[in-house]
């Protein structure tokens, strides 16, 4: 209905005290903290230094995604599991919890396990280096010692082999062939120091690669073989896998600490929050100084909660000065049958101080367009059935309470608006039905235009409103009031044939012709004022643009009669037909259920943004951000008690 009322206030307290205030503040969370003008008040600002908690809030972020889940609840139990509550005691106790030697014993068992499977990558690719090898059966003590012989390890292409053989019973040299395969083949040589140069100069002119055994000649014992290389590599291999896998267990285990880190994790976000609230405090030698933002309706509770806090503490709650509403934070106020429509507002982006909330305007609309859209009542029965069930047992708070409220109304509208132009599963109640839009689609056309073209007025109408608030009253009354004069009249006159609608239209474009222009030359703002006439064009664009709702409408209904004409076909299948029908039945309409809420959901919120919002909305507004404590752990199956009876036992 409105933009809630905010008020500032301004504290002052004794510096040592700032600290545990900030904390009392996070506990009632119903204040913003904004920073103080330093400069002007020639305040010292907060030091703080949040890098240590960002870089355990990193690390402990890390652990959990690394842990394993110990046990995945499924299904409702999952859906309903109750959310944990801090109180000041618990979080101390959390944040005195050892979770740092927990981290860093993670830690290091994570880095010792990243090395180890480092050296099994190595061992695994020396073992396919040698394997090629491996069937060079001699010690490989053999290969070295020579003082006037070179021996090589070559790897060569299949083709360029014979003319290699060839090219070696010409020189003092042997050849011996290791292994073949299909792209490479292994040869050794061994030639005298004096065949050196004729040796290279055959491999000069050839694609080879020159193998070197150095590193595995220098650790060889007694008659090794390469063969006993590669076992002795898949025993250190294999030894360093049964190691991975002591760790992994070791790592599992962390996850008794699971509960225990997502607490702390959101506790030290708590901090940084608080911390990040200091800084914006101004400090002088003895004195600290906040400001901030209250919701108005808050004001009594606001001052006896600080004044129970402490005698020292000097508050001043004031209505905001005419240069601070722009920087005012924006809170929703609407009836509580409207709150969940604010998610649509939300998704635009809040209102600027001081201009109209569109909320209630567009929510009557909203719940009638995707009902239209979707057109079917057995689906609505479903979401609302759904969404309801969720509410009353998981009983969710904030967006997501919103979110399955609005949810609900949605199913409600597909209800009622499903039983009169649609029908239930694809089957129309024809007693029932006020228009049949699969019969005669005209009717369902008019209506979707009729509704958009109220909505269209409604909307030059609030823009009436606000030029009006801003000043221009001429303006609004001429210019707006003209549109509004001269649209429903050309309307009743095309309909009706009755000149008094004429007249009316007439009178309306005269507005809108002679007031349109600011400008003092009579011609000029004569001739401004006929092309702004052209602006017809665009409201009738704009109430065309609701004829999308007939088209949504018609496509659910089509795709449900499908599938209930497939079910049919099926069922008459021998023997499995039963369950073939049932599986299309089922499967087919929860997929027409998604995709036509989906696109009634998408396709009426296009509407608001495009063609009601853009004539007099003005989005733009900050959200009001209260300094609260994290009162949730996300992923915690048990209730941390908030008395004395903490985890701390199983957390060590």
């Amino acid at each position: 209905m409105a933009i809630s009322r905010v008020k500032r206030f301004e504290i002052l307290l004794p510096a040592g005290e700032l600290e545990g205030f900030l904390s009392y503040l996070q506990e009632l969370g119903i204040a913003q903290i904004d920073p103080v003008s330093f400069q002007e008040l020639e305040l010292k600002p907060v030091e703080v230094d949040t890098s240590e908690h960002e870089r355990w809030l990193a690390r402990i972020n890390r652990l959990l995604q690394s842990l394993p889940e110990p046990e995945e609840k499924k299904g409702l139990d999952k859906l309903l599991t109750p959310r944990p509550k801090y109180s000041a005691a618990l979080r101390k106790a959390l944040l005195d919890f050892g979770y740092q030697k927990v981290v860093e014993d993670f830690e290091r068992l994570e880095a010792r396990r990243n090395e180890l499977l480092q050296e099994i990558k190595q061992l695994e690719r020396e073992e396919e280096f040698l394997k090629p090898l491996a069937a060079l059966a001699i010690p490989l003590k053999e290969l070295t010692g020579f003082r006037h012989c070179q021996v090589q390890l070559i790897q060569v292409q299949p083709q360029d082999l014979e003319q290699v053989q060839e090219k070696f019973r010409e020189i003092p040299a042997q050849l011996f062939v290791v292994s073949e395969e299909k792209s490479r083949v292994f040869i050794l040589i061994i030639n005298h120091e004096t065949a050196r140069e004729e040796v290279d100069s055959i491999f000069s002119e050839l694609k080879t690669v020159f193998i070197s055994l150095g590193s595995y000649l220098g650790r060889v014992k007694g008659e090794e073989k390469l063969s006993d290389v590669l076992a002795g590599l898949s025993l250190r291999r294999e030894e360093k896998k049964r190691q991975v896998e002591q760790l992994d267990k070791d790592l599992s285990g962390f996850a008794v600490h699971r509960p225990a880190l997502m607490a702390v994790h959101d506790v030290l976000l708590s901090e940084k929050e608080k911390l990040a609230g200091a800084s914006r405090a101004g400090l002088t030698e003895k004195t600290g100084c906040l400001q901030g933002w209250i919701p108005a309706a808050e004001e009594e509770n606001f001052r006896n909660r600080i004044t129970k806090y402490s005698d020292h503490i000097y508050l001043i709650i004031r209505d905001p000065r005419p240069e601070e509403l722009e920087e005012a934070p924006v809170i929703l106020e609407n009836p509580e049958i409207v709150r969940p429509f604010e998610i649509i507002t939300g998704l635009y982006g809040l209102p600027q101080p001081r201009t109209i909330e569109p909320t209630i305007f567009l929510a009557p609309f909203f719940f009638v367009f995707v009902g239209l859209c979707v057109s079917e009542a057995g689906y609505g029965l479903v979401v609302a059935l759904l969404s309801l069930l969720y509410l009353k047992l998981a009983r969710p708070k904030g967006e997501t309470e919103l979110f399955l409220k609005l949810l609900f109304y949605l199913g409600l509208s597909n209800i009622v608006l499903g039983t009169l132009v649609g029908g239930w599963f694809g089957f129309p109640i024809k007693s029932l039905l006020l228009i049949d839009p699969l019969q005669d689609p005209i009717p369902f056309m008019v209506l979707a235009l009729v509704l958009g073209f109220i909505q269209v007025m409604l909307s030059t109408f609030l823009s009436l409103v606000r030029e009006y608030r801003s000043g221009d009253r001429v303006g609004a009354i001429a210019v707006k009031g003209g549109w509004l004069l001269l649209l429903p009249s050309l309307v009743g006159y095309l309909v009706l044939k009755k000149p008094v609608f004429g007249i009316m239209a007439l009178v309306g474009a005269s507005g809108i012709v002679f007031f349109s222009s600011k400008s003092r030359n009579p011609l000029a703002r004569f001739f401004s004022g006929l092309y702004a006439l052209y602006g017809i064009s665009g409201y009738l664009a704009d109430t065309l643009s609701y004829s999308r709702i007939l088209a949504l409408g018609l496509s659910t209904g089509v795709i449900a009669m499908v599938v209930n004409n497939l079910f049919q076909i099926a069922w008459k299948i021998p023997y499995v037909g039963w369950l073939a029908a049932i599986l299309i039945f089922i499967g087919g309409h929860l997929f027409n259920l998604g995709i036509s809420f989906l696109g009634a959901f998408v396709h009426s919120m296009r509407l608001q943004f495009v063609e009601f919002f853009t004539r007099f909305y003005q989005a733009g507004g900050k959200p009001f951000k209260a300094l609260k404590t994290g009162k949730q752990v996300r992923g915690v199956y048990k209730m941390i008690d908030s008395s004395s009876r903490i985890l701390i036992g199983g957390l060590k």
